[in-house]
């Protein structure tokens, strides 16, 4: 069965342990982020919701904590997202993982799986990852998603045109374990282990 993505004020408030009220509150004054359905209803998303509650010391409970950190591996070749996928099932820190192989279906991906953190090749077939990234960062709703670039084809511009697009660094492919764990540390994941 899949999880709720989305929740109520007052089921918010009841995780946060204050009154729907507070919760509305918050809302307002910018604390926690909300969307309103065709209703008029707000909603708070499962991800902010845990963001909110880590950020603010309030004990997340068990049925909203299921998954780590989402991941998506961004890659025409499947040698790639293997070498990315078994490191981030080695390590410690649970994450969720899923990938793609092209720049539509990464749309796609990012649309229904929200990572928080892509590796994304630059050279793909269709849409390329530097038009992904850029529509990535341009869209309000996944503008805070972590891009890790990924290439093998270094030129000197390819790093500071993938930052400028919203990009946090560019990976040299080939790349090491710890060459991973480096690049999720910048973008504030630790990833304990082997």
């Amino acid at each position: 069965m899949e999880s709720k993505q989305s929740f109520s004020t007052s089921e918010v408030a009841k995780y946060c342990h204050v009154t729907a009220d507070t919760i509305r509150k918050w809302a307002e004054a910018g604390r926690i982020r909300v969307f309103k359905t065709p209703g008029g209803h707000r909603r708070i998303r499962r991800e902010e919701l845990v963001r909110f509650l880590r950020e603010n010391n309030i004990p997340i409970h068990q049925d909203l904590d299921n998954s780590g950190e989402k991941i998506l591996i961004v890659d025409d070749e499947k040698a790639v997202i293997s070498v990315v996928r078994r490191f981030l099932e080695r390590v410690d820190t649970p994450f969720q993982i899923a990938s793609a192989t092209d720049g539509f279906e990464a749309g796609h991906m990012v649309a229904t799986f929200r990572p928080s953190v892509i590796f994304l090749d630059l050279r793909l077939p269709g849409i390329d990852g530097f038009e992904v990234c850029r529509r990535i960062k341009e869209a309000p709703e996944t503008a805070d998603t972590h891009i890790i670039a990924m290439t093998g084809y270094y030129e000197g511009d390819a790093a500071q045109r993938v930052v400028e697009l919203g990009a946090t660094l560019l990976l040299q492919k080939p790349f090491t374990p710890d060459d991973l764990r480096t690049a999720l540390a910048q973008v504030g994941i630790k990833a304990a282990g082997s």
